[in-house]
């Protein structure tokens, strides 16, 4: 019997020591799981404010009047539009470069981007 005793407290004894390494580890997966999951989630919403703002300048163009209808629609979406819809739908703060990359990236994606674009996107950075 004494071996058998001297086998539980030896395993007793490993698994105390053992048992705050393992915790760690699994406390540490679980926040870098969620530190991904909360940058997708970000990413996401970033997405769907910048297709909200896309399609609310969709409607509007084509709710305009025009009297000849071979002329090309304009549609006028700015990163302000990108801006409040991240911020009014979702909370979050989004900065004009980000917004920007997100508006073009959105555009090209939904085939809106044509070879004459005008945003209000930020300044070239001079060399």
């Amino acid at each position: 019997m004494s071996s058998a005793l001297l086998v539980v407290v030896g395993a007793a004894a490993l698994l105390a020591v053992a048992l705050p390494a393992l915790r760690h580890g699994i406390q540490q997966y679980r926040d870098e799981r969620d530190q991904r999951i909360a940058t997708l989630h970000r990413q996401r919403q970033l997405v769907h404010a910048t297709d909200w703002a896309i399609t609310a300048a969709i409607r509007e163009c084509w709710s305009r009047k025009v009297d000849d209808l071979a002329a090309t629609r304009i549609m006028l979406v700015s990163v302000s539009d990108v801006i409040r819809r991240a911020e009014e739908d979702f909370n979050l703060t989004i900065s004009r470069e980000e917004a920007h990359a997100l508006l073009m990236h959105r555009l090209q994606f939904r085939g809106h981007l044509h070879t004459t674009l005008v945003t209000d996107g930020p300044d070239p950075v001079p060399e």
